[in-house]
């Protein structure tokens, strides 16, 4: 190696040797660009056998890929930079032609549906927007004869559950696919793959992730069905960053205890919320008024989930934003599944992007705060939701 400074700067460093310690945690490789002195492993690598282009694959979000894949029971698992890039890779992946019927959920993210509609647009494919809680449904798929069907296993925000096993049987009838967006419950609390998805989703931003601190998204299921969306990817360039897919990894170690307690907390909060006589509905799968409760108690088996919804009795926008303001131990955020618990008015944020008569079709009104119920004492949370409603409508 040369000893003049310029050569010495960019090459210095660069490589460990005689080391053969392992570590516990997995280092961040951020490299882009690895080299092999083997012309013929190069070539291998180009092909996808070895790291040698992040856009072709990575570490990182290799070993990430590789854990979603054992918690979602799947064979496999493909990672993005986010949950919406996952949900736009698995619209494009059915090779969808005009005429051809898209059915996503009425009463899910209302950013979900904007993408749907942008992209079923621009394909000249028909999205119905189906309530799938909604005994007539099967009914409904089989006259649609839906080439795609996208489904939430918990609906964002109104908590709706549907039965995944019997919708699950109705597009195998149909021949569509099915992809459920799993990422309330989280793997923990559901495996969509096991109930007869072809596709499980989750925005790894949220529980997967739990500290706010890093986007990310994937798909998981059969490998015939994966493998094609990790071959897109790589023209897409929707690829995941090391750092991204290293945070999501370290915070997976920790779900289970995490979310076994965001169960419980939310438990115990919906529980308080329910006496309010400021609230006037409470949205719970774990509660017994809740519409689905049978079919939840079923269906997710890791509890209930983290996050709670409820309306302020006789409130509009103006009285929901100041239960925002009013709120001290929960923050304002548009994002969920963090270890602290965040708040939001549903029609303004997860909500903001369908038209009114979309939010009204789905139930959605203007009264509807959601809350990711966080790992603080749970009766501090409650206490801090209550009086924050108390004065958002007597002030």
């Amino acid at each position: 190696m040369s000893t003049k400074r310029q050569t010495v700067a960019v090459h210095a460093g660069s490589r460990l040797t005689g080391s053969q310690s392992l570590p516990v945690v997995p280092p961040i490789h951020v490299s882009a660009v690895s080299y092999f002195e083997d012309s013929d492993t190069l070539d291998g690598a180009l092909d996808g056998k070895d790291y040698v282009y992040s856009r072709i694959s990575a570490p990182n979000a290799a070993l990430l890929e590789e854990a979603v894949a054992a918690l979602e029971g799947a064979e496999a698992c493909v990672a993005y930079a986010s949950g919406m890039a996952a949900l736009r890779a698995v619209f494009e992946a059915q090779g969808l032609r005009a005429g051809d019927t898209v059915v996503m959920a009425a009463d899910g993210y209302g950013v979900t549906r904007s993408l749907y509609k942008s992209l079923a647009a621009r394909a000249g494919v028909r999205l119905e927007a189906l309530l799938l809680t909604d005994p007539t449904t099967p009914e409904r798929l089989r006259a649609l004869q839906p080439r795609l069907v996208l489904a939430e296993s918990v609906t964002n925000p109104l908590l709706r559950v549907p039965d995944l096993r019997a919708l699950s049987r109705v597009c195998r009838e149909v021949g569509a696919a099915l992809a459920v967006d799993a990422t309330f419950p989280s793997p923990y609390g559901q495996r969509a793959c096991e109930l007869g998805a072809d596709y499980a989703l989750q925005s790894t931003t949220k529980w997967l992730n739990g500290h706010s601190d890093a986007l990310g998204g994937t798909v998981s299921g059969r490998r015939e069905k994966v493998e094609p969306l990790r071959a897109a990817r790589l023209f897409h360039g929707d690829v995941l960053g090391p750092f991204e897919a290293w945070l999501t990894l370290r915070g997976i170690r920790t779900l289970p205890v995490r979310m076994k307690a965001h169960c419980e907390h939310a438990a115990h909060v919906a529980r308080r919320l329910s006496e309010s006589p400021h609230v006037a509905r409470v949205h719970y799968p774990g509660l017994a008024t809740h519409p689905d409760h049978a079919v939840a108690r079923e269906l997710l088996e890791g509890g209930f989930g983290g996050m709670v919804a409820f309306d302020i009795q006789g409130a509009d926008r103006p009285e929901c934003f100041r239960f925002l303001e009013a709120v001290k131990v929960a923050r304002p955020g548009p994002s969920l599944g963090d270890v602290g618990t965040l708040v939001m008015h549903a029609a303004s944020a997860s909500a903001r992007r369908m038209t009114p008569e979309e939010r009204q079709a789905a139930g959605i009104g203007e009264s509807l705060i959601r809350v990711s119920v966080g790992l603080e004492d749970p009766d501090d949370i409650a206490d801090d939701l209550i009086a924050a409603v108390a004065e958002a409508v007597t002030r």
